[in-house]
């Protein structure tokens, strides 16, 4: 089992400088640094990076990576790491999406804090920003974004734009958006290779996918205040999409003889997806409040699958496989916090939340060939999940000195979940969710956090349904006996700020997960299948480092290097060998450089970004895959301002093109014992994600 673990020599040494160079320049901090070790950045602060959005500006933030948030229960939970004006939107449309809604002239000021200084609305959060919005006036602040897009190796060109609007009418500040992508065509090309264990060649094969995909999104936010003690604010967003696919393959044996033909259409069904939110806050006095919170959300969608295999040479007769989906899904929650202050550096937290989420999954499944009509619908294939979920939370932030500040807060959730069609169960569950955040601002310069908590994961109710892909042969049996994961974790941080702008924070951590979800083994009367499921307990270790460099010092005025790394060992028991192995879909290590420099003087700035990571395993009852790329990615850029009041920016990403290969390991009959490989099939693609692709956008303000 690979156990790399690797940054690169310039991550490394640059992190390495990055602590020498720590105690120097501390006198360029601002003052607003020192106390609770907390930092305001004005909106000049971020003119030499020309944004034009909200998200442009929180990218820059020295020292701060930008969280959408994860799958986990609860609303608060799942909030990301930014806040927008001390609260946390009434959605669950990743912040990363919210903020490109926000126009860069409405900023005030971004405040980064450690810990969590502004109750609920932060829950978790060893560093997060609040979002300053000026007031608003009466003028309107109109954003657009127009981009087009060549990727190779398709030819098509694809556009993309962004529309806000920011105005306020009849005493209301409202926010409009609308994100057109009228045409994606992508085309992913793949060679093949398929060899028995002693890598003698069996078969070769050329393969391609042109995908063609539409997507409109529009939404709507709306802010006012009724009176002088109350708030109310409201969002609603509406996405049609549609997906469709056409693949098409030839095999050849070790001679080149053509095998057989696969062709395949995927018709997607007309998406739709809504959520409607809103919120009422009631302020009693200074220090009390109370606020509603509400969600509704649902999607549905579907298609028509056909796939065609003519066999050149042997007996086997022609077939073709016939697969109709569909699925509908929805949540609403409601939500109350009531926030006061029982002493002067007390804030206390009390509230509660109910929520209702559900799943209606369809699949059918028919294999015509040789003049028969067989059915081949797999169990758990028509199904319906439902939870039904309430938690009451207690949370008290304590500022025991300027420099000291503990957060601790309790939420005990209780939910039922209930399955009926090809599958019918029901389950309760209660789980208590302890936490414990602290933050110790040493000097003006160092600050060390620690957290401590438990995490209960959100479950994905489409891995209780039956899922198809039949382009890579893999079926996953919906498992109604899947259970949330659990994690214990804690993490402990030490951050330096240096020059200025400099920040450098490393970051060690320890998982203990119980109840890993993974792939296992579903041993049914019908046969043998994987699925989703709990393997049993497992750990997780590792250590993050980040920093940002200002490049002054080396007469790159204005330039800024920003480095980030991960390196992880991650250990659980594999239900099929019995042996001790890494968590599936996770990488051991990943790490990325980010250069920009401006230069005034021609209204230009340029940049380039580095990544590279760990291949990713994932571990099946008679097959062992690793997923990665052969090479790293690197883009580049080059922007404008020449032509007032216009940003014009040309992108070339993925320069190397590099190519995503996939090696799945076949075991017969299963992976017990290494002696049962069979075959070996590596595939790599060209044109997924990774491909090189070109851009140019016009941004601006009108």
């Amino acid at each position: 089992m690979k156990r790399t673990y690797r940054f690169g020599a310039s991550a490394a040494a640059t992190v390495i400088a990055a602590s020498i160079l720590a105690p120097v320049s501390i006198a360029q901090q601002t003052a607003a640094d020192a106390p609770g070790a907390e930092r305001s950045f004005a909106a000049d602060y971020f003119r030499t990076f020309n944004p034009v959005t909200a998200e442009d500006m929180v990218r820059r933030i020295p020292g701060f990576t930008l969280d959408d948030g994860e799958e986990r229960r609860g609303f608060a939970s799942a909030s990301g790491n930014v806040l927008i004006n001390g609260e946390r939107p009434s959605s669950k449309a990743p912040i990363s999406e919210q903020l490109s809604r926000i126009s860069a002239t409405e900023i005030e000021r971004i405040d980064l804090y450690s810990g969590n200084a502004e109750g609920a609305a932060a829950t978790g959060q060893t560093l997060f920003v609040d979002v300053r919005l000026k007031p608003r006036s009466s003028k309107p602040t109109n954003t657009f974004v127009l981009q087009a897009s060549q990727l190779d190796p398709s030819d098509s060109v694809n556009p993309l734009a962004v529309l806000t609007s920011s105005f306020r009418a009849a005493s209301v500040d409202w926010t409009l958006a609308l994100q057109a992508q009228p045409s994606r065509r992508g085309r992913v090309e793949f060679d093949e290779r398929i060899t028995n264990a002693a890598g003698a060649l069996l078969e070769t094969s050329d393969e391609f996918l042109q995908g063609d995909y539409w997507e409109y999104r529009l939404s709507a936010r709306g802010a006012f205040r009724p009176t002088a003690r109350d708030a109310v604010s409201f969002n609603g967003q509406v996405t049609p999409s549609r997906n469709g696919r056409h693949t098409f393959s030839q095999a050849y044996d070790p001679l080149g003889a053509l095998l057989r033909v696969e062709d395949s259409e995927v018709e997607g069904d007309s998406a739709f997806a809504y959520e409607v939110g809103g919120d009422w806050e009631r302020r009693f006095s200074p220090t009390s409040s109370f606020k509603l919170i509400g969600l509704a959300s649902q999607s549905t969608d579907g298609s028509d699958e056909q796939y065609r295999t003519f066999f050149i040479q042997g007996p086997t007769p022609d077939r073709t496989t016939l697969i109709d989906r569909g699925s509908e899904e929805g949540e609403y929650i409601g939500r109350a916090v009531w926030s006061f202050q029982p002493a002067p550096r007390h804030q206390l937290e009390l509230g509660g939340e109910l929520a209702f989420n559900y799943l209606d999954s369809e699949l059918d499944v028919e294999v015509r060939t040789g003049g028969l009509v067989l059915d081949r619908t797999p169990p758990v294939a028509n199904t319906r999940v439902e939870e039904q979920r309430g938690e009451i939370f207690i949370a008290d932030t304590w500022r025991i000195s300027d420099a000291l500040r503990l957060e601790s807060g309790l939420t005990v959730e209780t939910s039922t979940i209930s399955q009926s069609g090809d599958a019918i169960q029901e389950r309760d569950f209660t789980f208590a969710k302890p936490r414990f955040n602290a933050v110790w601002s040493a000097s003006a310069s160092d600050e060390f956090r620690l957290l401590i908590e438990r995490d209960v994961a959100q479950l994905d109710f489409s891995e209780f349904a039956t899922s198809i892909n039949n382009f890579d042969g893999i079926t996953n049996l919906g498992n109604p006996n899947l259970e949330p994961e659990r994690t214990w974790r804690a993490q402990a941080e030490w951050q330096r700020r240096f020059a200025g702008k400099g920040v450098f924070i490393a970051t060690v951590f320890h998982d203990e997960v119980e109840a890993v979800q993974d792939q296992i083994p579903i041993l049914t009367p019908t046969g043998n299948f994987d699925g989703p499921g709990n393997l049993g307990d497992g750990t997780r270790t590792g250590v993050r480092l980040s920093t940002t460099l200002p490049l002054d010092s080396l007469g790159l005025t204005g330039g800024e290097l920003r480095i980030n790394g991960s390196a992880q060992e991650t250990e659980v028991t594999d239900p099929t060998t019995g042996l001790s192995r890494q968590f599936s879909d996770e990488p051991d290590w990943t790490y990325s450089i980010d250069y920009q420099q401006p230069v005034p003087s021609l209204n230009l700035r340029f940049g380039a970004l580095y990544e590279d990571a760990d291949d990713v395993p994932l571990f099946r009852f008679s097959e062992l895959r690793n997923t990665g790329f052969l090479d790293p990615h690197i883009d580049l850029f080059v922007e404008t301002t020449a032509i007032r009041p216009l940003i014009i920016r040309f992108t070339v990403s993925d320069i190397l093109l590099p190519a995503d290969r996939r090696e799945r390991r076949f075991f017969a009959p299963d992976r017990t014992n290494p002696a049962n490989l069979s075959t070996i099939e590596t595939r790599d693609a060209y044109g997924a994600y990774g491909t090189r692709s070109y851009a140019i956008r016009v941004s601006g303000r009108f």
